[in-house]
This record gives C-alpha cells, structure tokens and sequence, in this order.
C-alpha cells in the first residue's frame, strides 16, 4: 500500500498507553464526494491529536495501527463531515464509504454526508449492523407509536441478554433514546460489569441522566429561564420574552447540522416576528469570535446569547443536552408545547396559534 500516505499525529500512540494493543490495518473504497484526506479516531477521542488520517487516492484509503481490539473507530471527511461508527475486532477490516455534499446557507457552507455502507472482516461490527438492520424494519413497521417502543425493547432485550459482554450491547442500548427511563435502567442491568468503564458504558450514563432529566423538559412545563450574555455583553433573561411564542434553539459555530438549520429558521423568523413570535439561540460554542463570526456568516437577526461553560453550563446540564441542535418551544406563559422540532415542525406548530 505505498500509494497511500499515512499521517500519524505525534500524541496518538499514547491514546492505548495503558491497555493491550493489537495491530489493525483498514482498507477502505469511497465514492461521492469527498476531499483528500478521511479522517479515524477512537470512542470519544474527537480531536486532532487522537486522529490518524489516510490520503484518499483513486477512491481508496488505508490506516493502519494499534489499538485495544474490539475498538469503536470512527471516520469523518472534516469538521464538517457526519461521524460514521463501526467497530474492529481483527488485524485486517475493509470498509466501503460512499459521500455526499451537502450546500446550505445560501451555498457558503457544506456538510459532508458520509456513511458506511459495508464493513467486512469485523465480527463485532456485523453483530452492530444486524441490529440495526432489524430496527428499521420495526421502525418502518406499521405499528402504533407504543407498539414500536415495546418491540424495540423486547428485541433489544434479547440482543443484550445474548451478548451481555460485547461493547455492542452498551452502544446500541446509548442510542435507545426512544426508551424510557425504567427500561433503559433495567436493561443496563444486564450488561456485564467488565464492560463498566468503556466508552460505551459512558454513553449509556449519559442517556440516563438525558432521560431522568427528561421531565424538566415535559410539555405544559415552564421553561426554567437563564441569564446569559449577547454579543455585547449585555445580559439577557429568557424571561423578558413572556407575552411571545419564542423558539429557544441550542447550537454552536462547529455543528453543521446546527448551521444547516440556519436558513429555514430565519425564514420562519422574518414571517412571524412582527406577529408576536422570537427566536432566542443560545451558542455553546467556547470560542466567543467564532460564535460571533458565524452569526454574521449566517446572518442570524435573532437574539444570541452565549453559555461560556457550553455542556457544562447550568442550562445544559438542567435539560440534559448532550447533543445539538436542541430547541424548546414555548407559549406566551413560557410553557414548553415543543421539544426537538423540526423546522417545518416549528412552523406548523406557530400556524396553529396565530
């Protein structure tokens, strides 16, 4: 594979300092649209000095390295690329990608839409992509709204229970948002204690405290308002909005999901601002300048406040927000009537009052 140049950041070999490392090589096919270079990391180690990053040449890449096997990896094209999943478990792992590029606002900014569409070589990865198979057709299903959740549950269940000690069983039970408490509660208890300070043991600890949280963010609930600064300094209390329908949308300057939402929002904004409606964003970037850079770029009229401590901010920590865009929508009395909307959804929801 000498066609293919490898970069190895400096700080990665001390990632596994403390585990059993394995050697791995991956190859890798991509079509679409994509840049030079791809991009792998492991669990959460989203940052630069964790990346090991392969050029891409006539549609192909190769990483090759060491790492504490089964390992959750994850690939992207950039900063705003879509992170893909999959797991490795054997010293050689192909992998076919397919990219799209998405244009929004107004054609100044992209995200890149990467998937993977076959991984071969992997058992652990086959157990995760089964699954995941099966849970389309139960999404797809013509089931009541309950009667889906039920048979996710049960089939879940039945995963965890039958590989109680394979990380799969964590990761898959971290993305069961859609359950409740008491079921994601009871199915941890099934999952092995080996399995206790993983990556995916933690992400399972996020869900639960994002869905105990979860009645803080209960339709007919006051908004529990902030007190945070614009772009000026100045202080702005959510609370000043009563008497409005206001949008509170949680997003940052790096999201690109965030920022594609961008111009539907202000769209939405610029037809119902003068009949008694506001969109208050609150930016959870750390970056104060790129905050304030992004706005311009993606010319938000709406009011801005910042959370300095983003995740770690009271606001954050009160509604459980793990990931974004987040949005609350609130009647004149500050009650929440939405949570999690959809642009068109916000709309829908603004028609039915005015």
């Amino acid at each position: 594979m000498k066609d293919f140049k490898l970069s190895f950041i400096f700080l990665f070999v001390p990632l596994f300092s403390c585990c059993q490392n394995r050697p791995f090589e991956i190859f890798g096919t991509i079509t679409g649209d994509f840049n030079s270079k791809i991009y792998l990391f492991f669990d959460g180690n989203y940052k630069e000095k964790d990346s090991i990053s392969s050029e891409i040449k006539d549609g192909k890449f190769y990483f090759k390295g060491t790492a504490p096997m089964p390992v959750q990896a994850r690939l992207h094209m950039d900063q705003q690329s879509l992170i893909c999943d999959l797991y490795i478990d054997n010293s050689r792992t192909d992998v076919k990608c397919t990219t799209r590029i998405d244009v929004y606002n107004e054609g100044k900014d992209t995200l890149n839409m990467l998937s993977v569409t076959s991984v071969k070589g992997s058992a652990t990865d086959k157990l995760k992509s089964d699954f995941e198979a099966s849970l389309e057709k139960i999404k797809k299903s013509n089931l009541l709204a309950e009667e889906q959740r039920e048979a996710y549950y049960q089939h879940l269940s039945a995963f965890i229970k039958n590989h109680p000690k394979s990380k799969v069983s964590p990761y898959l039970l971290a993305k069961a948002s859609t359950l409740f408490y008491s079921q994601v509660k009871q199915l941890s208890t099934f999952i092995d204690t080996s399995l206790n300070k993983t990556f995916e043991a933690k992400g399972v600890t996020r869900l639960l405290n994002q869905l105990d949280k979860s009645k803080n963010s209960a339709i007919g609930i006051a908004f529990n308002d902030v007190v945070l600064k614009d772009s000026s300094g100045q202080e702005v209390n959510t609370k000043q909005f009563r008497g409005k329908y206001t949008l509170i949308v949680f997003w940052a300057s790096w999201c690109g999901p965030c920022r594609a939402e961008h111009p539907e929002l202000n769209n939405i904004y610029t037809r119902y601002k003068d009949k008694g409606f506001e969109i208050v964003g609150i930016s959870l970037d750390k970056d104060k300048e790129k905050w304030k850079k992004a706005m311009v770029k993606d010319r938000l009229d709406w009011i801005q406040i910042i959370e300095p401590n983003a995740f770690d901010g009271e606001i954050a920590r009160y509604y459980g927000i793990e990931a974004i865009p987040a949005n609350f929508l609130l009647d004149k009395d500050g009650k929440i009537i939405g949570v999690q909307l959809t642009p068109k959804e916000i709309e829908a929801a603004i028609e039915k009052t005015f």
